[in-house]
């Protein structure tokens, strides 16, 4: 029997193992009878597709800690930098629109990704609001206590506008403990 012919019948018994239209194991019987011992081509495809898929895995997994990295990064700048404080605090700021601006563009296929660079972005917000007051407002206590409170606030907001529980959780937790603490020691 020829190649091709042989090619065309292997065809059609995938196609009929694919539709259901035998019983699995008759196809298999079928096919592993006409390659004649040879590696069917559907194998060939299905694993290399397997790799392509565990590629991919690979590469998202080294997107997210390298984003980790860099988040990590940034905020260790925002507490170790002293001298010029405002360039950790344009960096994180442009970090946190760049983050913002993927993680909307990633809105749309629900990517596991999304959630990680809000959570990032908010994570950056609360260093960059940790150092500006540091640097322009440390004999204020208030205003360190009024950008938490902002933060926990756009916290909540944002997680009951996007259905984030955990952000929402967050916000509810944080603002009710600063709260707690304003009251037993201000008030």
């Amino acid at each position: 029997m020829s190649v091709q012919r042989k090619q065309i019948i292997l065809n059609e018994i995938a196609f009929w193992k694919k539709n259901k239209l035998l019983p699995e194991h008759y196809c298999d019987f079928l096919t592993a009878l006409y390659a004649q011992g040879e590696e069917v081509e559907d194998e060939r495809k299905e694993k290399s597709s397997q790799a392509l898929l565990a590629k991919k895995k690979m590469n998202k997994t080294f997107l997210y800690v390298t984003l980790g990295i860099i988040t990590a990064i940034l905020i260790a700048s925002l507490i170790v930098i002293t001298t010029a404080a405002f360039i950790p605090i344009i960096a994180a700021g442009i970090a946190i629109c760049l983050f913002l601006y993927i993680a909307i563009k990633l809105a749309k296929t629900k990517s596991m990704m999304m959630p990680l660079l809000f959570v990032f972005s908010a994570l950056l917000l609360l260093g960059i609001s940790f150092k500006v007051w540091d640097v322009y407002f440390n004999d204020y206590p208030l205003v360190l206590i009024g950008l938490m409170i902002g933060n926990c606030l756009l916290w909540l907001f944002s997680g009951l506008l996007m259905k984030l529980v955990y952000f929402s959780i967050s916000g509810i937790v944080g603002t009710a403990l600063i709260l707690f603490y304003l009251f037993k020691f201000y008030l």
